[in-house]
């Protein structure tokens, strides 16, 4: 397990777990992760900018997120909700399918060209948990190989992620 940002991260077999305790009231946390007006605030790595958030929370309902870097390229993000318990647990898909064409090269090169980019999704899992009156998130993201996993880590996705988790807990202190 690796430290990074004030989040303990863990690399196991096709998966990328990331935990956080956040000095905040369970449903606070997840009012802040499913309202669009939030996420907006905390999304993406640092200094990325998130213009377009649209969720259907609700399972089957979709989710468009549009990450802007500094120098104007924008990363679409879309996915599915499967499972939803408020306050308590997120799951939902990552459609890597429906991803900008950079992110395909980048993941392509490193697993190979015979990907098929028409059937990948990750699958993403987010816990709430109570813990000494704050709120422990855990962020579970399990891939379709390790090959991709490998990937996602090589393009600093443990390093997006708490960063955003950073700004996520900048916008609780502000909510």
């Amino acid at each position: 397990m690796t430290r990074l940002n004030n989040a303990d991260v863990e690399v196991k077999k096709r998966e990328l777990v990331i935990v956080r305790l956040f000095d905040a009231p369970r449903a606070l946390v997840y009012k802040v992760w499913t309202d669009p007006e939030h996420v907006k605030q905390w999304w993406g790595p640092k200094p990325f900018t998130n213009p377009v958030c649209e969720i259907d929370l609700k399972p089957g309902g979709r989710f468009y997120y549009v990450m802007r870097s500094p120098d104007g390229m924008d990363f679409p993000m879309l996915g599915t909700y499967i499972e939803i318990v408020p306050n308590e647990r997120l799951v939902y898909s990552d459609d890597l399918f429906e991803q900008a064409g950079f992110w395909k090269m980048a993941i392509g090169d490193k697993v190979g060209d015979d990907i098929d980019f028409s059937t990948i999704k990750n699958k993403v899992t987010v816990i709430f948990e109570d813990k000494d009156g704050k709120t422990k998130l855990t962020l579970t993201t399990r891939f379709a190989s390790n090959d991709i996993r490998d990937a996602m880590i090589g393009m600093q996705m443990a390093e997006g992620w708490t960063q955003s988790l950073e700004k996520f807990a900048y916008e609780l202190t502000i909510s």
